[in-house]
């Protein structure tokens, strides 16, 4: 493409693979829908979930880029950080980016995020200096940030909310997610059995957790069905009285607002952000608690009228708070920023409105 065919604004995102498995990949998909006549949005995946090899070989392939690649002066590098070998992964890149001069922002993703920068404040400090500007989920990954001489954004992920008109004819319950102690399978099997509710199905989706073994036999009217594509879950969400998410750590899940965007109330637990997201269109219980989160279920079941309700002002607030319209625009003002000028690379931006850009929860 020539230099006068260019858009205004090119951003090409640097970690989780859109194809993937997960809540990172599923940001990753919504930012590349994000295109239009001013934004070019690409992908340079590092990390496929769940695969090695595929996690070696695009590595490989996006650090070549990262070395070799042609940049303009419209280009911005967005990175996607989670904890753990992403510091690494990405990190390496990211410093590479900076000795380059290329525009870079970063978002900080992970359950675990807080936890990581706490016992590897050098390796994050140095990190999350390098680029323009850092945006975060939750108030506590800024806290954790900020005495470390990053200033942050605080933003929400978006979720596309289509005009066709969810299901009314709704059945079953559905978990989406890694299935393991930490989205709290176990707490979420041991409650169903409790709860004893006839009638509905409980559809879990997703790949075992290293390590976490499904009891055997399970609990009646629970179908494990696996690691199955992004479009299968959302479909299925289309039609459930409610999603379940009994989770003991999240920042933001992808899930949560997926399953609100289609109409389909939440059952949640007081972790990260799914409280503040949720609102009143859900039900929120205490994380590792069977008994209220049975109690949750069997009150949904038993309220077909209230699910519905719920499934509707679910939706309405993705509308107003979280639709890709109302995400974007903070996102591509930073951006924009950064290819004017107004914060250079290799300096974090400070952020005159924390916590009030993206995100009026």
């Amino acid at each position: 493409m020539t230099a006068g065919a260019r858009s205004a604004l090119r951003v090409t995102q640097i970690g989780n693979a859109s194809q993937g498995a997960g809540g990172v990949a599923s940001v990753v998909r919504t930012m590349n829908s994000w295109a239009d006549p001013d934004l070019e949005v690409r992908e340079w995946p590092t990390y496929w979930h769940g695969n090695r090899r595929r996690t070696l070989t695009s590595f490989v392939r996006t650090a070549l880029r990262v070395v070799f690649a042609p940049t303009s002066s419209t280009d911005v590098w967005h990175f996607h950080l989670t904890q753990q070998g992403s510091f690494l992964r990405e990190g390496l890149l990211l410093g590479i980016a900076r000795r380059r001069g290329v525009h870079c922002t970063v978002l900080v993703h992970g359950s675990q995020f807080v936890a990581f920068v706490r016992e590897h404040r050098r390796l994050a400090g140095r990190v999350l200096r390098w680029p323009s500007a850092v945006f975060v989920l939750t108030d506590p990954a800024s806290d954790v940030l900020e005495p470390l001489g990053v200033p942050t954004i605080k933003v929400a992920n978006a979720v596309p909310v289509d005009d066709e008109p969810s299901s009314d004819a709704r059945s079953g319950f559905v978990f989406a997610g890694e299935v393991g102690l930490r989205k709290g399978a176990d707490v979420l099997l041991e409650a169903w059995a409790a709860a004893q509710v006839t009638g509905h199905q409980l559809t879990v989706f997703g790949g075992l957790e290293p390590r976490f073994d499904l009891p055997a036999p399970l609990p009646d009217g629970v179908v494990v069905e696996g690691s199955v594509e992004p479009a299968e879950v959302l479909a299925r969400l289309r039609t459930a009285v409610a999603l379940v998410l009994p989770s003991r750590a999240e920042a933001m899940p992808m899930s949560i607002l997926e399953s609100m965007s289609l109409g389909t109330p939440v059952i949640g637990t007081d972790v990260g952000q799914v409280a503040e997201v949720i609102g009143d269109t859900g039900l929120v219980v205490p994380p590792a608690d069977p008994l209220a989160l049975g109690a949750a279920i069997r009150r949904i079941a038993d309220s077909p009228d209230m699910a519905r309700q719920l499934g509707r002002m679910a939706r309405k607030r993705v509308q107003e708070r979280y639709s890709t319209d109302a995400v974007k625009h903070t996102f591509v003002t930073y951006w924009t920023a950064c290819v004017a000028g107004s914060h250079p690379p290799g300096t974090a931006t400070s952020n005159p409105e924390r916590g009030t850009q993206g995100n009026s929860a």
